[in-house]
Order: C-alpha cells, then sequence, then structure tokens
C-alpha cells in the first residue's frame, strides 16, 4: 500500500487572467496593511489637521514609498498565490529583471498601466472628496483663526476607495507581469527552467 504524504497541488499556471489577477488583489490587500493604516490617519496626511505642525510632509513622503513599494513588490506577491511556469517566487527575482532587460517595451508597457491606475487612484479620491467634503471651516471660530471640522467618515470613504484602487495597480502589475512571463521558456546558465 503506497500513500502520498505530500500530494501534489493542483496547477495554478491554468487559472485565467481574471483568476490570478483575483489571488492576487486580495494578497496585495492584506500586505499593503501599513499603507491603509498611513491612509486612514488624517492627522499625517492633511495640513489643516496635522497631530504637529509639519508632519504631512512626512506623511506625504510615507504615502509614496509605501504605494510604490506595494507595487515593486507586485510582481512577488503574485508569484506566490498564482504560481505557474517560469513564475515561481524561487524564480521570481531573476525572471522580473530579465523581463526588464529582454523584453523592455513590455515590461514598460506594464509599469505604465500600473502608473495609470494608481493616478486614477488619485483622481478617485479627489471626486470623492469633492462629493463628499470631508473637511470645512467651523462656522463658530473667530475670524483671526480658522478651526477646521474633520468629518471622518467622509475622509475614511475618499481614503478606503484610493487605498482599493492603489491594491489594484499593484495587483495588475503583478498579474500582467506573470501573464508576460508564463508564455516564455527561461534557461538558467544554459539550463531550461520551468
Amino acid at each position: 500500500m503506497k500513500i502520498e504524504l505530500s500530494p501534489p497541488r493542483t496547477a495554478t499556471s491554468a487559472l485565467t487572467f481574471a483568476g490570478a489577477l483575483l489571488r492576487c488583489y486580495v494578497a496585495v490587500l492584506l500586505v499593503g496593511a501599513p499603507l491603509a493604516a498611513l491612509l486612514l490617519t488624517p492627522g499625517l496626511l492633511r495640513s489643516r489637521v496635522a497631530l504637529v505642525p509639519g508632519i504631512t510632509s512626512l506623511g506625504i513622503t510615507a504615502f509614496l514609498v509605501l504605494s510604490f513599494l506595494l507595487i515593486a513588490v507586485a510582481p512577488r506577491i503574485s508569484a506566490r498565490v498564482a504560481p505557474g511556469a517560469g513564475w515561481r517566487p524561487t524564480l521570481v527575482r531573476k525572471v522580473g529583471p530579465a523581463l526588464r532587460r529582454e523584453l523592455p517595451r513590455q515590461w514598460w508597457g506594464r509599469a505604465g498601466e500600473a502608473l495609470l491606475i494608481f493616478v486614477a487612484s488619485q483622481l478617485t479620491g479627489g471626486f470623492i472628496a469633492w462629493m463628499m467634503p470631508y473637511i470645512w471651516a467651523d462656522p463658530a471660530s473667530p475670524e483671526d483663526q480658522v478651526i477646521w471640522v474633520l468629518h471622518y467618515p467622509n475622509y475614511a470613504t475618499q481614503a478606503i476607495s484610493m487605498y482599493l484602487v492603489i491594491c489594484l495597480a499593484a495587483a495588475w502589475f503583478g498579474t500582467r507581469l506573470r501573464q508576460l512571463a508564463i508564455g516564455i521558456d527561461f534557461e538558467d546558465n544554459g539550463q531550461p527552467v520551468s
């Protein structure tokens, strides 16, 4: 009698683009939690309600760094949650730069798509802030010093919508690189890699 202790996993290279994108999106939502926490802290990102004067420049810098870092690690996340032939967690560190080096037009095209989706996140946030203002001057405040009132539910709606679209940009980038890599036969020092 023979019992397999480690049965083979089902092949994920047969995943459709939408299936791989969904898996990657859910994983990016989890990995990007620090970005969500930052976005939900208005005292770090909005000068009118800053925790400390001048801290918003630090908050905005942290926002940009975390956003682009999330997009940069998206291929590794994609390889972990939706591996395929030539697109596994152990190979993605070599495959990603190889794709950028050998197929620069396709690689930069995918990076441009992610950047456009990131810009769409900013437009989404601006549109929601226009439709649902989250800050206004308190009419009871003295004229020499304006006191600002923050409506946190409106602010959180804007922040969460931006976070969801930023995560889509990251997942899109990782999944589009996966889509490119799946159709290529890679070699490492003359040996086929799959």
